[in-house]
Formats: structure tokens, sequence, C-alpha cells
């Protein structure tokens, strides 16, 4: 078996964990994917500029936005076991390169084609880059999963987190200085970002898995492996499930602050700095995730950040002030940070390396699957129910996960695995 870079041995003693700032493989893909995730951020948000420029339609932006998502629909659980299947360093290399290819394309679709055929090609781009982004996610995940020791996983995941949080506050920026400049500038600078991904990979030793079997059992059989494995943890299938409906009060958070700021005519600058203040909460959540592992239990510190969710979420039905409106959106987002990391970092410990694809496979399955659905829900709730009918279907549900947290056993017991 490939000797394993997670830990260093001692000469006298029992092998002491690498910290992750001396782990060197693990520092190349941390700093390869902040790079890159920034390059995605400014696609993320320029693309359906683009597409409202050509088209002068929004439901043509929701098309191609729909497109993107699709694969994590459609493909999640195949896309899973192959993953578990496939070398994962070969893998990254692949669908980065890949992704740099169809970010390239977007600007080649403008210079090469017009009218519907120029429209079909981004559409088909969009689709590709949501099924190469799929791999990508669920490879990158099972990678840094490996790459640390168990009881080091909370603090990757949070520094995963302000990766994604800083991403989430400077890439739209970026992307609309870029976008201004010339349309097609979001798109080079994303393709540039994946390129600099890619020789970080390059320069990564380990082959970030463990060996393999060499005997392989038929795809459909290889899924429901890792159907059988998640249905027999208790606790890893309440947190998919609870994760899920969390997500989706997320969603509707976003919503709900849409639309108090459209009910109350609050100026779309305040309605930009309440976006900022709840990316403020995401980056300070990550940076109390690893004090918070250290002296609370898993199952009781989930179970605290869902009661401040159950405390702040009324408040969306009453309050008006911008000041407050932000407030309360800033310490939903930080609670829910704390709970992304905590959920993340138990799922990623206790489930074995030879699984992890098919089992991260499920959880976008799930999570794709209820954010569609449940997105069109919360619209037409808000549209035909109201602001204050809404937040009180979403606080219900709250209230069953969060009492269902603190009365089942096993959660409240659960502890992190530390090697």
């Amino acid at each position: 078996m490939a000797a394993h870079p997670k830990e260093t041995p001692s000469a006298t003693g029992p092998q002491r964990p690498v910290s992750l700032w001396r782990n060197r493989d693990y520092l190349l893909l941390w700093l390869g994917q902040a790079v890159s995730s920034l390059g995605t951020s400014c696609t993320q948000f320029a693309f359906p500029l683009l597409i409202v420029e050509l088209t002068h339609s929004i439901a043509a932006a929701g098309l191609a936005y729909s497109l993107g998502q699709l694969p994590y629909v459609l493909l999640s659980l195949p896309a899973g076991a192959l993953v578990d299947r496939w070398p994962r360093k070969r893998v990254m290399l692949l669908c980065t390169f890949c992704l740099m290819v169809c970010v390239a394309g977007i600007p080649l679709a403008l210079f090469l084609t017009s009218g519907p055929l120029r429209l079909l090609l981004l559409y088909a781009l969009a689709f590709s880059l949501g099924a190469i982004s799929l791999f990508d996610e669920l490879v990158q995940l099972a990678a840094r999963a490996w790459m640390v020791p168990k009881g080091q996983i909370p603090t990757a995941i949070a520094q995963n987190e302000l990766i994604v949080g800083s991403c989430g506050l400077v890439g739209p920026a970026l992307g609309s200085w870029l976008f201004s400049i010339t349309r097609l500038l979001p798109f080079v600078t994303d393709a540039l970002s994946s390129l600099i991904l890619l020789c970080s990979l390059l320069c990564i030793r380990s082959p970030m898995q463990d060996e393999r079997r060499t005997q392989r059992h038929h795809l459909l059989v290889e899924v429901r492996e890792g159907l059988s494995w998640l249905w027999s943890q208790k606790v890893v299938r309440s947190i998919l499930l609870i994760s899920s409906y969390v997500n989706l009060a997320i969603t509707a958070s976003v919503l709900l602050v849409l639309a108090i700021v459209q009910q109350q005519h609050i100026p779309p600058v305040l309605y930009g700095l309440i976006v900022a203040v709840g990316g403020v909460g995401n980056l300070l959540g990550s940076l109390l995730c690893p004090l918070l592992q250290r002296r609370i239990r898993f199952g009781r510190a989930l179970g605290y950040a869902l009661l401040v969710f159950v405390v702040l979420w009324p408040l969306y039905g009453f309050i008006t002030m911008p000041l407050l409106l932000g407030a309360v959106f800033a310490g939903i987002a930080l609670c829910d940070s704390i709970r992304a990391v905590f959920m993340d970092s138990y799922r990623f410990a206790v489930v074995p390396d030879a699984l992890q694809g098919r089992i991260n496979s499920v959880y976008r399955l799930i999570l794709f699957s209820v954010l569609t659905i449940g997105s069109s829900a919360l619209g037409l709730s808000l549209e035909r129910l109201g602001i204050l009918p809404t937040v009180g279907i979403i606080w219900s549900g709250l209230l069953l996960i969060t009492g269902f947290l603190f009365l089942d056993r096993h959660m409240q017991q659960a502890t992190f695995p530390q090697n």
C-alpha cells in the first residue's frame, strides 16, 4: 500500500500528525483551489449577465443556470461510483483541464458563432461546466479528506469555507469590474485560474487515496454498496437529511430578504450591504469552528447552532429596518457556517476512503433535488401567501429537525473520530 502523507513517523513513539501549514500537498491543493474558486466566482457572476446581454431575456439566463445544475440531479450517483473507481489525481487533472477548456470556449463561441447557434453552444457549455464540476467537486472533497488526519478535518473544512466565503464577497465585485472592461475578461480570468490550479496539482506527489481493490463490480452494484453503507449509518443519514433542509432554509433566507427589501422599498445599495454582512457572518463562523470543535461535542454544538436558527428565524416575519435585517441575516449565516463545517467534518471523518465519492454523490443528489423543487415552492409561497406564512412554514420544519436532534440519542452522543 502506498505511504500515507498525513502523518510523519516518530523514531521513539507513535506517529504524530503534521500541521496543515506543513502539509505540502494539502497546501498546494488548498492554495490552487483558492485561486480557481475566485476565477469560478467571476464566471458564475458574469455568465448570466452575458446571456441577458445577448438575449435581453431573464428567462434565457435562468435556463442557462438550470442546465448548469441539471447534472447534479441526473449524474450524481454514477459519478460518485466512478470517482471511487478512478485514480483521484488523474481525475482532478482531467477535470481541471476540461473546465479550463470549457470556460475558454465561451469567448470562442462569441467570436465564431452568432444567432441561435451561439446561444445553443453557450447552453451546451453551461451543461458541460455543470457535469465536469460535479466530478471535480466529488474528487476534491475525497482527496482533501484523505490528505489530513481525522482530527484536523474540521480545520481543513473551515479553511475551505473561508475560501468560499471570501470568494462570495470578492468574486461578484471582481467579476463586475472585469465585465465592465470587456465582457470576455471574466472568462479569460477564470481560464487562467484553472491553469494555476492545474500547475498546483501537477506538483502534488501523493496519490490522494488508499490503494484500491483490483476487482470491480457492475456500476449499479457499487452504487448500491454506497447506499447500503449510508443506510446502516444513522448519524450520517440524519446529517444528510438535516443538511438538505437547512440549505433549503438558507435559500429561503435569501429570498425572504429580497422580498422584504422590495416590500419596504429599501435601496439596492443597502440590499447589497445586507448580503455582504451575511458573507462576513459566514467567515466568522468558519473562524470559530476549530475553537468550538475542541470544546463542544459534535451533537451538542450542532444542536446549539440549530437552536439559534430557531430563535432568529421568526424575526424575518416582523423586521423592516435594514440594520436589524442585516443583523438577523448575518446571525443566521454565522450559525449556518458552523453547522456546515461540523456536519461536513463528521461526514468526511467517518466515511471510508473507498466510499467517499459515492456518499458525497448521494449528498449532492439529495441536496440539489431538494433545492430544485424547494426553491420553486418557496417562490410560489412568497408570491401567493406572503412573507409571514412562508416564514412560519420554514420555521415549523426547523423546529422539527432541532427537536429531533436534541431528542435523538445517537446524534447527542456522536463525537468526531480522532484517528
